[in-house]
């Protein structure tokens, strides 16, 4: 279920506290998700997994050879936790490469079985392994334990000795030969150094001729964000388990901060491929100043929802909202991304309204009393729709997904400069802008310059006589005349100039009337100069003398 802003939708009118909240019920009972159909499958990417044990280098060795900064990096054991994947393309071949935890670390959070479940799950399905020891630490007996786990399991292995800073440290090499892969590749990835040995001996040790040559653009990217806590992993769990069959594609816990990377997680959806982004949960600013794990953490997220295309910013229903939730909604208002606040555990939501009312609550007049709430606390979003799921059971998680679909549409739509201008004549006629001078704002015409977000450039005679609360009144009204009425709208205020030329000659003012420029009139002939009066009359004497 959400909260729809359309007007021009099947909705029901429902007023409280002097706001009006408009709600479509997506399916019939909140407890039934449809069934996806027509799922078409993803060329199918040869895994290669970068494993060994902590602190050995595996998420720089990804990072390197991606010459990207994909992986959180950090000179301390146990950083990485989830499977951290990225397509990555090798003699012309796209492969998937693959981070990993280390294997062994006790982690200070009880999610050690995790760990060891997700490095497992990557073992499982990669074409290579990519085992990665430390030259300088020498052979531990972690590194013979992974050893024999991998040749137990007949997984083909490419041993890689990271830290191998020279020449002089290839000298060290030939004691990892006893692991049983024979001498391992000597790489910096730090440095750099010797990175293309590691592509040579992924090309000798699969076969890339199966791996696709071309790899489907996203259609879009969805970044799920919001506090510590509130559900995001079990959310990207559910949609991994509706399209593509992986229920634990990244650790759930009840333990805070579990996730650290923002991980992207690809599916296919009616023929289209799309990429949900699981991130770190938001905290309060004092925490990251003195935690560099959780600073780089949020960074990433922020980094998500700048890369994404439409954010679903996931509350927890059974909290109040916090600072986190409102400056979260305040950097997605700021980017001007579609955003859809999904209030999770919605199960556990409406049974304690149920207990604190005590009587049972319906689904609608619950929805009616969030939706208030949250348009008064998170003004900065309020044309945002609101879905209500249970991520834990998968509850409306397809209805979820279909309406993202519906923004990035609606973020993409363009509409002509006739229709936008009419819709700004019939503002005008409403309300005009107002100045402390008494001035009067003249505006020429407006005409949307850009998609994603929807961009309207109003040409004026005075910029600074349309205020910015004019201005808010403007986009409020654009929402209900335009197709923006649920995607963030921005707005672009400019002094016309000389160069500037008004489409098919249509020019507003405030006067409330849409005018034409008047055509020149037709150049008159000037009349010939009359005589002056005494000229005249000396030439009449001159001639009656004559006469």
């Amino acid at each position: 279920m959400y909260k729809c802003k359309n007007r021009n939708c099947n909705i029901v009118n429902l007023i409280a506290k002097n706001f009006v909240l408009r709600i479509s019920i997506l399916s019939a009972r909140f407890d039934i998700s449809p069934t996806p159909t027509d799922n078409f499958p993803m060329p199918s990417l040869p895994v290669i997994a970068i494993v060994g044990r902590p602190n050995v280098g595996k998420s720089s060795l990804l990072n390197a050879l991606m010459h990207k900064r994909i992986s959180i990096v950090q000179d301390m054991p146990g950083v990485t936790r989830d499977r951290v994947a990225i397509p990555i393309q090798i003699d012309g071949h796209w492969v998937e490469l693959m981070d990993t935890g280390g294997y062994g670390y006790v982690d200070a959070d009880d999610l050690t079985d995790h760990i060891k479940h997700q490095i497992e799950i990557a073992m499982s399905r990669a074409a290579l392994v990519l085992f990665v020891v430390d030259c300088q630490d020498g052979l531990t007996a972690a590194d013979n334990e992974i050893a024999l786990l991998l040749r137990t399991r007949s997984i083909k292995t490419v041993l890689i000795a990271n830290k191998a800073d020279g020449e002089k440290a290839d000298i060290s090499l030939g004691e990892f030969a006893r692991l049983g892969f024979g001498t391992p590749v000597g790489v910096s990835a730090l440095n750099n150094r010797n990175l293309d040995l590691v592509f040579e001996a992924i090309g000798r040790n699969i076969n890339l001729n199966d791996a696709p040559t071309e790899l489907p653009t996203p259609q879009m990217l969805v970044a799920i964000v919001g506090k510590r806590n509130a559900g995001k992993s079990t959310l990207v769990n559910s949609i991994a388990k509706l399209y593509e069959g992986d229920p634990e594609r990244v650790i759930v816990s009840e333990v805070p901060g579990t996730t650290r990377d923002s991980i992207d997680v690809r599916f296919e959806k009616e023929g289209k491929t799309l990429i949900v982004i699981d991130t770190a949960g938001v905290r309060k600013k004092k925490h990251m100043v003195t935690n560099d794990i959780e600073f780089y953490s949020f960074h990433r997220a922020q980094r998500s929802i700048r890369r994404a295309d439409v954010v679903m910013m996931l509350i927890d229903g059974t909290q109040p909202l916090s600072e986190p939730d409102k400056k979260l909604a305040q950097y997605i208002a700021s980017e001007f991304k579609p955003v859809i606040l999904v209030v999770n555990k919605w199960d556990l939501t409406k049974a304690k309204a149920a207990g604190m009312d005590g009587e049972k609550i319906s689904d609608e007049k619950l929805m009616e009393q969030f939706g208030v709430y949250l348009e008064q606390e998170l003004p900065h979003v309020n044309f945002a729709p609101v879905a209500f799921v249970t991520a834990k059971d998968g509850r409306n998680i397809q209805s979820v997904v279909d309406l993202a679909q519906h923004l990035f549409k609606q973020a993409n739509e363009r509409v002509g400069t006739g229709r936008l201008n009419a819709a700004v004549k019939a503002i005008f006629e409403e309300k005009t802008p107002s100045t402390s001078t008494g001035r009067r704002a003249k505006i020429y015409y407006a005409t949307q310059s850009d998609v994603a977000p929807p961009t309207i450039v109003l040409f004026v005679n005075k910029p600074e006589y349309v205020d910015e609360t004019y201005q808010r009144f403007m986009i409020n009204r654009f929402r209900e005349k335009l197709p923006f009425d649920e995607v963030p709208i921005k707005l672009i205020v400019r002094g016309k100039t000389a160069r500037d030329t008004v489409p098919d000659g249509v020019a507003i003012d405030v006067d409330d009337r849409i005018r034409r420029p008047k055509a020149k009139p037709a150049a008159r002939r000037k009349p010939e100069p009359k005589p002056h009066p005494k000229a005249a009359s000396r030439t009449g004497s001159r001639g009656a003398r004559k006469r």
